[in-house]
C-alpha cells in the first residue's frame, strides 16, 4: 500500500448516503402526511361552514321557531342580494318539490353528502351539501360549491411538493456538509494513527479544534496513547535493565571460565562460577514469578488468612537475618484482622519488604512491623529509620529493575518491590511508600473480611 493510499481522505461514505436517503424518505412521508391532514382540515372547515349557515337560516323568529315561509323568505332575500356566490340555499316541500332556490338538484338525503349539479347549464359541477329535515317533512339544503375547495386542493400538492423538494435539498446539503466535516475531523485521527504506526509514539490527536463527542473521543484516545507510550517505554527500560543486570554476572562468569588458574584453585573457581550462575537463575526466577502473578497464572490457593499469626511467624523467621545485618526488627501493635488471600504470596510480600531493610539500610537501622484495622481494610505497616527514599524515587522503585540512588553498590535484583506490588494488586490492595522522617514508611492496604470489621 502506498503512502497516498494509506493517507487518503475519507469521503462521505455509505453512512452519509444512508442518512440522506432516510432523510429523503422521511421528508416524503412528512409531505404525504401534511397533504392528508390539510385535505382533512379543508373538508372539516367546509362542513363547519355548512352547519353555521344552516343554523343562521333556521334561527327562530320573535314569535317562535322559524316557519317554512320564514325560511323561504330568507332564501329569496339572499338571492336578491347575491347574484353570484359559492354557496346556494334550497328548500323542498314534504313531497320533494323544489320550492325556493335556483339550483337544479334533486333533493338529497338528510345530513352531509357530495352532490353533482349543472352549474349555469354549462357543465356538471361538484359540491358539498348539508340537508336538514324539518318537523313538517320539508327539507332545507345548503350547498357549498367546490370550485374554491377544488382549486385549493389542486394547489395543495404543488405546495407540498415544493416544500418537500426544498426540505430534501436542504437536508441532503446538510448531510453532505456534516459528512465532510466529520471526515475532516476523523482525518486528524487517521493521521495520528498513521504516524503512530510508523513509530512516532509522541503523536496525539489535536483536540483544541474539536468539541462535543469528537473532543471526548479524542481525549479518550489520547489517554490510551499515553498509556501505550508509557508501556512501550517501560518495556524498553525493562529490556535495557535486564540486559544490564545479566551482563554483569555473565561477564564475571566468562572471566572466571577463561582465566588461567592453577589446579589447586579450580575448586574455588567453580564455586565462584556456580554463584554467578545462581545469581542469573535468581533473576530469571524472579521475572517468572512476577509474570505469573501479573498475568494471573500463579497457582493460587486463596483462603482466609489470620494476618496477626502469620506476621508473628514471619517476624520470628526474619529476625535473625535482620540481626546478622546489624539491624533490628520490632513488632508493633498487631490487631486480629483476617483477609482472603494466598498464604505463599503473602509470605513472599512481607519477606521481600523485610529483605529490603537488610539490603538497603545501614547497620543500626530499626524496623517496626505492625497490623491495624482501618475501616474495611487491613493496614500492614513497615517503618524504618534508615536513609529512606527521595519523593521522586518512591514510585520509580516499584518498577522492575529500578533501585534507589543509594543502592548502587548493594546487592539485590531490583525486582523485590515490583513483585511485592504485583502481589498487592493480586489481592485487590494498594501499596504506598512514604517518608518516615527519617526512614521509609511502607503501607499495604488489603480488603478485610466482613467478620473482621468491628460493629459501628
Amino acid at each position: 500500500m502506498t503512502a497516498s493510499a494509506a493517507r487518503r481522505a475519507p469521503g462521505p461514505g455509505r453512512l452519509a448516503i444512508q442518512f440522506g436517503v432516510a432523510f429523503a424518505l422521511a421528508m416524503l412521508a412528512m409531505g404525504v402526511i401534511v397533504f392528508l391532514v390539510a385535505e382533512e382540515r379543508i373538508a372539516q372547515r367546509i362542513d363547519d361552514a355548512l352547519q353555521v349557515h344552516v343554523t343562521k337560516f333556521l334561527r327562530p323568529v320573535a314569535t317562535g321557531p322559524a316557519s317554512d315561509a320564514d325560511v323561504i323568505a330568507r332564501i329569496q332575500e339572499w338571492q336578491r342580494r347575491k347574484m353570484l356566490s359559492e354557496r346556494t340555499y334550497l328548500f323542498y316541500d314534504a313531497t320533494g318539490r323544489l320550492v325556493a332556490g335556483r339550483l337544479d338538484l334533486a333533493a338529497p338525503q338528510p345530513g352531509y353528502s357530495d352532490v353533482t349539479f349543472m352549474g349555469g347549464g354549462r357543465k356538471p359541477q361538484k359540491g358539498r351539501a348539508l340537508a336538514t329535515r324539518r318537523p313538517d317533512g320539508s327539507l332545507f339544503v345548503v350547498v357549498q360549491h367546490s370550485e374554491a375547495a377544488a382549486s385549493l386542493r389542486a394547489l395543495l400538492p404543488s405546495v407540498v411538493a415544493a416544500i418537500f423538494v426544498s426540505a430534501l435539498l436542504v437536508g441532503l446539503a446538510a448531510t453532505i456538509l456534516f459528512a465532510r466535516l466529520t471526515a475532516r475531523r476523523l482525518a486528524e485521527t487517521q493521521a495520528a494513527a498513521d504516524a503512530i504506526a510508523q513509530g512516532d509514539l509522541t503523536r496525539r490527536i489535536p483536540s483544541d479544534r474539536l468539541d462535543g463527542m469528537f473532543a471526548v473521543q479524542a481525549e479518550s484516545l489520547n489517554r490510551m496513547l499515553d498509556r501505550m507510550e508509557d508501556m512501550v517505554n517501560a518495556q524498553r527500560q525493562f529490556s535495557s535493565h535486564l540486559a544490564h543486570d545479566l551482563r554483569t554476572p555473565l561477564t564475571r562468569l566468562r572471566g572466571l571460565l577463561t582465566a588461567e588458574t592453577a589446579e589447586a584453585d579450580r575448586v574455588r573457581l567453580l564455586e565462584r562460577a556456580e554463584r554467578e550462575c545462581a545469581s542469573i537463575i535468581t533473576i530469571f526466577d524472579a521475572l517468572l514469578r512476577l509474570a505469573e502473578i501479573e498475568t494471573g497464572r500463579h497457582p493460587s490457593a486463596v483462603r482466609d488468612l489470620p494476618l496477626r499469626a502469620m506476621l508473628e511467624d514471619i517476624a520470628e523467621t526474619m529476625e535473625p537475618v535482620i540481626a546478622d545485618a546489624g539491624c533490628a526488627l520490632e513488632l508493633g501493635r498487631l490487631e486480629p484482622v483476617r483477609v482472603r488471600g494466598d498464604a505463599d504470596l503473602f509470605n513472599q510480600m512481607i519477606v521481600n519488604l523485610l529483605e529490603n531493610v537488610v539490603t538497603h539500610t545501614p547497620a543500626g537501622t530499626r524496623a517496626t512491623l505492625s497490623l491495624e484495622q482501618a475501616g474495611e481494610s487491613a493496614l500492614i505497616a513497615i517503618d524504618d529509620d534508615g536513609p529512606g527514599l527521595a519523593e521522586g524515587e518512591r514510585d520509580r522503585v516499584l518498577l522492575p529493575f529500578e533501585r534507589g540512588k543509594g543502592s548502587g553498590l548493594r546487592r539485590g535484583s531490583g525486582l523485590g518491590l515490583a513483585i511485592t506490588r504485583a502481589i498487592v494488586r493480586f489481592h485487590q490492595g494498594s501499596l504506598e511508600l512514604a517518608d518516615n522522617a527519617p526512614g521509609l514508611k511502607v503501607r499495604i492496604r488489603l480488603p478485610a473480611l466482613p467478620d473482621a470489621v468491628p460493629a459501628a
